[in-house]
Order: C-alpha cells, then sequence, then structure tokens
C-alpha cells in the first residue's frame, strides 16, 4: 500500500530506510542517496511521490516524470538503488551506486526534465 505524505518527507523516509539497511556500506551509499533523491526532489511531477512498504528491506519509492511512472529500490545485496519503469520486477531500467559519476545522474535526471517539456 502506497502511503502518500509531502515529497519532502516522503523522500527523507525512503533515505532514512536506505541509510539503516546500508549500514555497513553508508560512506559508498551516502552521496548516491543524496544524489538519487536530490534528481528526484527536483524533477519529480509535484504530489506524484510516494513510499510503498516492501517485506525485505526498505520501501519502494514511485514518482512520476514527464508522464512515465518509476519505481526506486535499494538493493542491499549490491548497495545500488535500482529504478525500474512502471513494474517492480525484472531487470532495472537503471543502476545508481558509488562507481556512478555525479554527472552520469545529473544527466539521467536532465533526460528526464527535457522529456517533460517536449
Amino acid at each position: 500500500m502506497s502511503v502518500l505524505t509531502s515529497d519532502g518527507a516522503t523522500l527523507r523516509a525512503f533515505a532514512d530506510s536506505v541509510l539503516r539497511a546500508a549500514e555497513e556500506n553508508a560512506e559508498e551509499v551516502v552521496p548516491v542517496i543524496l544524489a538519487v533523491t536530490g534528481g528526484i526532489l527536483t524533477e519529480a511531477e509535484p504530489g506524484s511521490i510516494a513510499l510503498q512498504d516492501a517485506e525485505d528491506g526498505p520501501g519502494l519509492l514511485w514518482a512520476t516524470f514527464a508522464d512515465r511512472r518509476m519505481v526506486f529500490r535499494y538493493n542491499s545485496m549490491t548497495a545500488m538503488v535500482e529504478l525500474r519503469d512502471g513494474r517492480t520486477d525484472g531487470n532495472p531500467f537503471r543502476l545508481f551506486g558509488r562507481r556512478a559519476l555525479p554527472m552520469d545522474i545529473v544527466n539521467f535526471f536532465g533526460g528526464l526534465r527535457a522529456e517533460r517539456r517536449r
């Protein structure tokens, strides 16, 4: 079940749950989760951000970008944030981890901004 609060509060809850789950890898995960949540807050359609409970770890974060519903999930096995387009299963559309360059993350969310303007 999704719980919708303010976008900022929802993102904070997601980030907190990821950082608790990533305790062993916190120094790798902190910059990634800051960049990803910042990109979501900046580029997601206002009011579209919702956190869904997950049985096996941090919740799933849903957000809409340019009319596309996407879900972000932290994978504690890989210490990466996985992004899927419209579904929770299958291969991730995009991975965000410690090896992601900051410009890669900026370019990804900037591309979503460009899609929104079309």
